[in-house]
């Protein structure tokens, strides 16, 4: 409820009340009053093991989930299946939450009844269990998955299904990781002998991953208090005279901007990108190459580091005093681009599991205002700390869907946008007007308060996403200099003067409020028929229709002006010609 220092009548309380359940049910039930806002639906699988689990325990992933659960915007409705590898108690999956799909205890990739090539979208694991001995039974190795669990998660991924995976330091998690394709080479699953015969991932030497905030005579119980570590992400640009940005990878691009903050934690893992990308999989059979080539016409797309962590020299949480260093934060792999799922690893589950975002549960002997008490929610800058860390979890779990999930969230999305009172309202003294007869300026204003309020929930990089996706048809040739997470940039780069004469973002806008304008003329008014509709391909041909003949007017309008500007010498000289005549 928000704060008022006014006392309120119990009429106007009641109003108040019944405002803010409207606002939820907005936000998370959109349906209820819009059935045209139906969500997409993404299916996740969650999967734990050993000591990590999902109660409200300090290694509890309870918050996590329930960060997905509350996922904002009217595009996306995440179905969650939880999983454990141990045969566990209801409590450790959640069992009071009743939005949890189904919960899986004692689960296997090879029973088909737990898992199967189309039954998810995205399979999340955090693993502790460094070696799983017998406790599997007869038939499963100690110190991994089994090869048909293997193979059947390789068919998965290569059928489109996304894969996240974490650990902690050492081999912490390795049973359950290290051998799942991709990811295998994605992180250090083992301890490694480091500089000077150091171990980077160890939890007490010097060369440790301690990424504990504020350093030096620091507690280890700082883990769990409101001050986050400060992350460096790998920042992508385009710059070549008509396209001038710069972005994060999408998985740190939120509502606030560039992600920068994550929880810290004294010995995290490491996220590494593989030496070794030419190994064929088999598991019982032929699976493919582990990075197929491109599908799309670019470089073959191989792991990357998309954020680098830091140690700060002198920090003690409890042990030695570290070094100064850095390391690998996340890992991402786009496999969309070869035709097989995405792939990301995190250093650890520390920045996702509770002590770490909400403090400590067995807090005995801390008095009830204790910072470690309550995590990122001890004060306001924490809680905005807590907001940018959310907004990481749910773009890891809407960019590792499949690629028709995505879509369908970009459609949804579009018909947010369309409905949203500011976008096109704010432009157009009526809704009416077609497409053909709309000028370029109201066309780009319209985009332009689309991308806006894009950013505000689905994150500043989404509203690029969507255009760049618009314009691979239109524009192919200039796709790898718009496109900043392209690997390797086009001509126009190589021809680049330094100066830009242009502003070719606008096309951006072009497209989007183009394909918003048109959405609008074919749906004016959106009932039960026209949502069936949205599960077919009717929508992503009428944006793509109305993004192409606005990008052909814009287009024309740009030849236009560079003809014009050609001309100026051409003129000038013919004068200089006559006056000497």
């Amino acid at each position: 409820m928000p704060i008022i220092d006014t006392p309120l009548t119990l009429e106007n309380l009641r109003h108040l009340e019944l405002r803010e359940r409207f606002r939820d049910d907005w936000r998370l039930n959109p349906e209820i009053y819009w059935p045209f806002l139906r969500p997409c639906t993404v299916k996740l699988l969650l999967v734990a093991d050993d000591g990590l689990d999902f109660s409200e325990g300090n290694f509890g992933l309870s918050t996590f989930v329930r960060s997905l659960l509350d996922m904002p915007g009217r595009h996306a409705r995440f179905q969650i299946t939880l999983a454990h590898i141990d045969d566990v108690a209801g409590s450790r999956l959640m069992s009071g939450e009743s939005r949890i799909i189904q919960r899986i205890p004692f689960f296997k990739f090879d029973n088909t009844t737990h898992f199967a090539t189309g039954m998810y979208d995205a399979v999340f694991l955090f693993g502790i269990d460094p070696d799983y001995g017998e406790s599997r039974g007869d038939g499963y190795p100690a110190a991994r998955l089994s090869d048909t669990e293997l193979r059947a998660l390789t068919q998965f991924m290569n059928a489109g299904g996304g894969v996240f995976a974490t650990g902690d330091h050492g081999s912490l998690g390795r049973a359950l990781c290290h051998a799942v394709p991709r990811a295998r080479g994605m992180r250090l699953w083992q301890s490694t002998p480091g500089v000077g015969g150091q171990d980077e991932v160890s939890m007490g030497g010097p060369r440790r991953n301690d990424t504990n905030r504020p350093p030096g005579a620091s507690s280890f119980e700082d883990q769990s208090d409101d001050v986050p570590q400060t992350i460096q992400p790998r920042m992508y640009s385009r710059r070549n005279g008509l396209f001038r940005y710069t972005y994060p990878h999408p998985l740190l691009c939120g509502p606030r901007g560039v992600i920068r903050v994550m929880p810290d934690h004294p010995h995290e893992g490491e996220c590494v990108e593989p030496s070794a990308t030419g190994a064929n999989l088999n598991f019982g059979g032929a699976l493919g190459a582990e990075y197929p080539a491109a599908i799309d016409g670019g470089p073959r797309p191989l792991p990357e580091l998309i954020s680098t962590n830091s140690v700060l020299g002198g920090t003690r949480s409890g042990k030695d005093p570290t070094h100064s260093q850095t390391f690998g934060g996340i890992c991402a792999y786009d496999g969309h681009r070869a035709g097989v799922g995405r792939v990301v690893t995190d250093a650890t589950w520390h920045h996702f599991v509770n002590v770490n975002l909400i403090g400590l549960f067995n807090d005995s002997g801390l008095a009830p205002g204790h910072v470690w008490r309550n995590g990122f929610l001890s004060s306001a800058s924490g809680q905005a700390h807590f907001e940018e860390i959310k907004s990481y979890y749910r773009n890891l779990a809407v960019w590792l869907s499949r690629p028709e999930r995505i879509r369908c969230m970009n459609s949804r999305l579009y018909w947010t946008l369309l409905w949203d009172e500011r976008v096109m309202e704010a432009v157009l003294t009526t809704t009416d007007i077609p497409l053909a007869k709309l000028d370029l300026g109201s066309i780009r204003l319209i985009g332009q308060h689309a991308r806006d309020v894009l950013g505000r929930f689905a994150g500043r990089c989404q509203g690029v996403r969507l255009a760049l996706d618009l314009l691979y048809e239109r524009l192919p040739p200039l796709i790898p200099d718009i496109d900043p997470w392209w690997p390797e940039p086009g001509p126009l780069h190589e021809k680049f003067d330094g100066v830009e004469w242009l502003d070719g973002t606008q096309l951006f806008d072009i497209a989007i409020g183009s394909a918003l304008v048109a959405l609008r003329e074919a749906f004016p008014s959106p009932d039960e028929k026209s949502v069936r509709k949205l599960e077919g391909e009717q929508i992503e041909k009428v944006l793509q229709e109305g993004a192409g003949a606005g990008v052909k007017r814009a287009l024309e309008s740009m030849v236009a002006s560079a003809e014009l500007l050609a001309s100026v010498p051409k003129h000038a000289a013919a004068q200089k010609t006559g006056k000497k005549r």
